[in-house]
């Protein structure tokens, strides 16, 4: 089966998330998340300062100063990274233009079911699972909706 294509950005976002969940320390310098998720400091200050504006993250000055999250792990949805980096996917989702179309009816139907599973994934489960109870999570969240 094919995926959906997805920005390198929403990608490099979740890992930095992710990062800072699995962290003890609740803070790390730009510097630190540049060397573990790999992209240079420019674009990782880009995806930073996005994420700093949304509420997702915080930013704390000084010499001891870096970036923490911005509320809880838990509170942080799969949904609330795709929507801020996957704009195009955020107009889709609830768009107004041909409602009596067959297609345009079933495709907004997929895309709420999408947008509500995203929304019970959490940053913390994501990160917290191996990649077979990752699978079982995904799967059993279709069915709470």
């Amino acid at each position: 089966m094919e995926s959906i294509a997805m920005k390198v950005t929403t990608i490099y976002a979740a890992q930095i998330l992710g990062y800072l969940t699995a962290k003890e320390e609740p803070l790390a310098t730009a510097k630190e998340i540049v060397a573990q998720v790999g992209v240079t400091y420019q674009y990782c200050m880009k995806i930073l300062n996005e994420m700093r504006h949304a509420g997702l993250l915080v930013s704390e000055q000084g010499c001891r100063g870096g970036f923490r999250l911005g509320k809880a792990a838990e509170k942080i949805s799969l949904y609330d990274v795709v929507s801020l980096f996957e704009r195009d996917y955020a107009k889709l989702h609830g768009r107004d233009f041909l409602p009596d179309d067959s297609f345009s009816r079933v495709m907004d139907y997929i895309l709420e079911i999408e947008a509500e599973k995203m929304k019970h994934l959490t940053i913390r489960e994501i990160y917290s699972c191996d990649k077979c109870r990752l699978k079982m999570l995904v799967e059993s969240c279709g069915q709470e909706i």
